[in-house]
């Protein structure tokens, strides 16, 4: 962070409705690092039933202030009960590049010309809501060329277990045969998930239960929480080689993966979310 920029006036913030912010006017020309958002009245991140962030019209990020909330707190970076952040940066990263991958270019030369937060309000009384983004000049430099068009992307999709055992997740964008897609974490919201298994190529690469998980991410810093499992593969805070790479473009586009699947173990039948979070450039999907 270099810079702080107070966000444009949030339009529509009502009790119960969509609250709309322009970030392009206070935005262009930096990369965008983080945001964060103060709600005033009564008025909590689980009154955000939806977050969705555009980028010329397209959703590059999409959750609810409950799961944002829940997802914060793991990563060892709880909000206060008025304040909710969106972090595109990996804050406890080892090595700077892994620090900065998902921070948002926001350049002349990245192709956005738009972009625009909107969040769903719902059972609120008095809202108020102001935002403050941290920022850095968005100067290339030859040591983040890979890593610069690419953008942390979240991306959600209800799913259905229907009895208790082993299913494949369809978590999004996961499978080769469409593009693939490069993952910094993948969460389950479920109450009833006992042990995930993630393969590639037909070899499983991480196969474990949930306690044995958890005792992981503890050991890393992590704090897991309440009906959340997470895939979390860069544990040591190192994303190269460490992130889930399951994209099919030869080398060095993507990683010529040709089969990925995400298994997970459920004690009994449930409707979940999966919610992703991915480092893909704008123009994937």
């Amino acid at each position: 962070m270099n810079n702080t920029r107070e966000l444009q006036a949030f339009q529509n913030v009502v009790a119960s409705g969509l609250a709309v912010c322009d970030l392009g006017p206070t935005l262009m020309g930096s990369t965008l690092e983080c945001i964060h958002l103060n709600m005033g009245g009564t008025f909590t991140a689980s009154n955000m039933t939806s977050i969705q962030l555009k980028a010329n019209g397209k959703v590059i990020w999409d959750t609810t202030g409950a799961t944002q909330t829940l997802i914060n707190a793991y990563k060892g970076q709880p909000n206060a009960s008025n304040m909710l952040t969106l972090d595109f940066m990996e804050m406890k990263a080892r090595t700077v590049n892994a620090f900065q991958a998902g921070g948002m270019d926001l350049s002349r030369d990245s192709g956005i010309t738009q972009l625009r937060l909107e969040i769903t309000i719902s059972g609120a009384t008095s809202p108020t809501l102001t935002g403050v983004a941290e920022v850095s000049p968005a100067v290339p430099m030859a040591g983040e060329q890979a890593i610069r068009p690419l953008i942390l992307r979240r991306h959600r999709q209800t799913v259905n277990a229907p009895s208790s055992g082993e299913f494949p997740i369809p978590v999004p964008h996961v499978d080769p045969a469409g593009g693939g897609s490069v993952y910094r974490r993948i969460h389950l919201l479920s109450a009833n998930c006992t042990d995930i298994r993630v393969q590639r190529e037909g070899i499983d690469e991480y196969k474990v239960s949930k306690a044995i998980l958890q005792e992981q991410q503890k050991r890393a810093g992590r704090t897991p929480q309440s009906n959340h499992v997470c895939y979390d593969p860069i544990l040591d805070n190192i994303a190269q080689g460490r992130v889930w790479d399951t994209t099919s473009a030869p080398y060095p586009r993507g990683a010529g993966v040709r089969s990925a699947t995400f298994f997970a173990k459920f004690s009994a039948a449930e409707t979940f979310v999966v919610e992703t979070e991915e480092l893909i450039r704008l123009g994937d999907y």
